[in-house]
């Protein structure tokens, strides 16, 4: 085994490209592990987590980019590195182009002057600064970078008020903007209901629903997960709610969040109260609260997507409101059987994460989410009923997040579904711009290959996608991939866990 460390001085990518073009160095023939990043502190320490303690990671700073490559052997490093240079260069899968554009803020800025809104993806900690120039020149901000500090946060979204400009972010990772998409997003059609929204995965699941429903998504607004915190007291959050209720083409607003400080809550309520449209509000991770003054609260997402377009046809929103059948389709899974043991959930959007287990909860079945990462190999290690968000910090130590590179997911598959203690797996499939290009085959052998290892014991697979036939990966063709791999397909996650609640009541 061999490794090499390159940091590439004042050479800057954004981190969703360098997640793919990680992802396709790690898929190269004898390469052990390869990570790509930009040098912030945050980076360096899942450098050393990774193993990787070169002295050339000696003077590193955020705007260098850093490529750590162990491999079988010296050939297979050079070869990744002129694999890398194709990449950069735009000749790879990635399709990015090469790197000729402006290099700051102010050559974009002439080299577009009719362009209203300005995507920031720089390291944390010079974040705060291009956005504040952006604001200055009078351009809405989608804010992709995090570790943004609250404090700047705090001053940069005081002044986009002042000056009636839109700052999505920091930490935003969708939005759709009059019908364009903006980090990890889904091509949906333009319609009639707008979303705010502060959680990305959730926004993308309702948009999708809503748009197998027949409408579409005026405006997808993102705000960033601290919003809604009482520092900031909804700021974006609000402004997005009346930027929603000025435009001709919204007829219903939807926000979609993490529960705040009830004090909040309240007040957002006020806000939307007095916006004159009809509104949809999910909190996340809590049962709903009362409908009131004009505000449906939904108790999942699905609720909130199939409310937003009852709303919008002139029609009332129903509770409650389910894609399937899960009892009877539960009957259908087992044939008459019981299910034979327990439930591990694997999922990438922890969003999605969070609501099947409130669902479960809802349904009288305890799950949990350990606070230490489970291991890729032997026998789970937890007790239990388990739903896990493959997208946490501890699980993408030195690696890409599960949406965009599986590997981590498809291990913990791999040992989930060989445990005999396990009869019940659910996964969720989240596609769109900037996602994984092609992932349902890899989880379809994951599984395969899971039950394999069981024998004749069974293993009943659930699956959700959130996506659609436009999007790159073409929903359609990776529901194919799935239940051709015997994987049971639902329309969403909310759904899924229903079914899933379902399975779990015949043990």
């Amino acid at each position: 085994m061999t490794e090499k460390i390159v940091v590439r001085k004042g050479t800057y990518h954004d981190s969703a490209f360098l997640m793919r073009v990680t992802r396709e160095l790690k898929g190269l023939p004898a390469i052990q592990d390869a990570v790509v990043l930009m040098g912030t502190e945050m980076n360096q320490e899942l450098l050393a987590d990774a193993g990787f303690k070169g002295p050339e990671l000696q003077g590193v700073t955020p705007m260098d980019m850093v490529i750590a490559i162990r491999a079988d052997s010296a050939e297979a490093i050079a070869d990744a590195e002129k694999a890398l240079a194709k990449l950069l260069e735009g000749g790879g899968k990635s399709g990015r182009a090469a790197d000729k554009g402006p290099r700051d803020l102010a050559g974009a800025l002439a080299g577009w002057p009719e362009a209203n809104l300005v995507s920031v993806s720089v390291p944390g900690a010079y974040a705060g600064f291009v956005t504040r120039r952006a604001l200055d020149a009078g351009k809405h901000v989608f804010l992709f970078s995090n570790n943004v500090p609250l404090e700047e946060e705090i001053v940069f979204k005081k002044r986009a008020r002042e000056l009636g400009l839109l700052v999505m972010g920091p930490d935003c990772g969708t939005a759709i903007i009059a019908g364009v998409g903006l980090g990890f997003a889904n091509r949906v059609p333009r319609g009639r209901i707008g979303i705010v929204g502060a959680s990305g995965t959730g926004m993308q699941d309702v948009s999708c629903t809503i748009a197998h429903c027949g409408e579409g998504i005026s405006h997808a607004i993102g705000t960033g997960g601290r919003d809604l915190s009482k520092e900031l007291d909804g700021a974006m959050t609000e402004f997005g709610a009346r930027l929603l209720a000025d435009d001709p083409d919204t007829k219903v607003i939807c926000l979609l969040a993490k529960h705040p400080a009830d004090e909040v809550a309240d007040r957002i309520h006020g806000v939307l109260k007095s916006l004159g449209k009809p509104a949809v509000v999910r909190w996340l991770g809590k049962p709903a609260r009362p409908h009131a003054d004009g505000v449906f609260y939904a108790s999942t997402l699905d609720e909130a997507a199939y409310a937003s377009v009852a709303l919008a046809r002139g029609q009332s929103p129903q509770a409650d409101a389910i894609a399937v059948d899960p009892d009877g389709k539960a009957k259908e899974l087992l044939g008459g059987k019981k299910l034979e043991g327990r439930l591990v959930g694997l999922f990438s959007g922890g969003s999605l994460a969070g609501e099947a287990g409130l669902i479960l909860q809802k349904a009288g079945i305890a799950t949990h989410e350990p606070e230490t990462p489970m291991k890729a190999s032997g026998p789970v290690e937890f007790l239990g009923h388990l739903v896990i968000d493959t997208g946490e910090d501890f699980y993408t130590v030195g690696k890409p997040h599960p949406m965009v590179d599986q590997t981590v997911r498809c291990e913990l598959i791999r040992k989930a579904g060989a445990d005999l203690s396990v009869g019940l797996l659910v996964l969720d499939l989240v596609l769109g711009d900037g996602s994984h290009a092609d992932p349902a085959p890899e989880l379809a052998a994951a599984v395969a290959e899971a039950r394999k290892a069981r024998g004749d014991k069974p293993l009943v697979v659930l699956a959700s996608i959130t996506g659609t036939d436009v999007d790159p990966q073409n929903a359609s063709r990776q529901r194919a991939a799935l239940e051709a791999a015997g994987i049971a397909v639902q329309p969403t996650a909310a759904s899924a866990a229903s079914l899933a609640a379902a399975l779990l009541k015949t043990l």
